[in-house]
């Protein structure tokens, strides 16, 4: 039970087996986030405050006994698909974030939690809920064109998605642009890997679109389809999030942005 609730305040799930870490996050999100926490130990009791409570938003462990942080995952977006669930993970492996994040997940951060990171999460989600349910003003051409919150890459920018060769073609917050020679699944998750400023950065970005953009002659006279693919960004740590605004910023006020469409 969370204490009762101000008509205003949002309400945070809260579900892990582990009562340490129930107890930080819970006073985290009331301290930090101003939201009510709901306590949850296991994914039965989890679903039960779904079903009961007006809940604003999850955070969610993946490892628990019994019915595990991916089964509860499923559970909540049959009952509330658009509900935004970050989950918390103590594997340094991405697999468990990379099936969580194609179950519907919004984003995951790691155990040790960097509370700022989640901070940042949490209010990406809720940010996200609350502009759709806003209705969508008409843009005219003019408005658009002061949009620049994507920056055309410059020179050729190696990258890497997952295994393959790509170059990077434009950057958002939210998203890049990339292409390629080996064909991308659309709907799929991937590591996309870049250099900024000198550090390594690694998001994982869902394909969203993909296109033929041209041919190229490759070795022995072969002519071999370029595509380029709109990647969604899924999973961004505060540290490459930080680098990736920084470097839009400084590309914009350098005049080499170009406006969304």
């Amino acid at each position: 039970m969370g204490p009762l609730k101000d008509p205003d305040m949002e309400t945070a799930l809260v579900v892990d087996d582990e009562r340490f870490f129930l107890t930080i996050l819970g006073d985290f999100v009331r301290q930090r986030m101003n939201m009510r926490p709901l306590l949850a130990q296991d994914g039965t009791t989890a679903l039960s405050l779904v079903d009961k409570e007006s809940v604003d938003l999850v955070l969610l462990d993946i490892v628990m006994p019994g019915m595990d942080g991916l089964e509860v995952l499923r559970g909540i977006k049959d009952r509330r698909p658009s509900l935004p669930v970050i989950m918390v993970t103590a594997s340094s492996v991405l697999d468990h974030a990379v099936s969580a994040l194609r179950e519907g997940a919004d984003d995951f951060v790691r155990k040790p939690v960097d509370l700022d990171e989640l901070a940042l999460s949490i209010t990406r989600a809720l940010t996200k809920v609350r502009v759709a349910k806003l209705p969508q003003p008409k843009r005219d051409a003019g408005s658009n064109r002061r949009r620049a919150g994507r920056v055309r890459m410059r020179d050729r920018f190696p990258a890497q998605l997952q295994l393959r060769e790509v170059t990077l073609i434009d950057i958002s917050l939210s998203g890049a642009l990339v292409e390629h020679t080996e064909p991308v699944r659309p709907g799929e998750i991937y590591r996309l890997s870049f250099p900024i400023e000198g550090h390594q950065v690694q998001v994982l970005a869902r394909a969203i679109r993909a296109f033929a953009s041209h041919r190229v002659t490759v070795a022995g006279g072969e002519r071999q389809i370029v595509y380029r693919t709109g990647m969604e960004f899924v999973g961004v740590e505060k540290g490459a999030a930080d680098l990736i605004s920084a470097y839009i910023d400084r590309i914009v006020q350098q005049g080499a942005a170009i406006p969304l469409t």
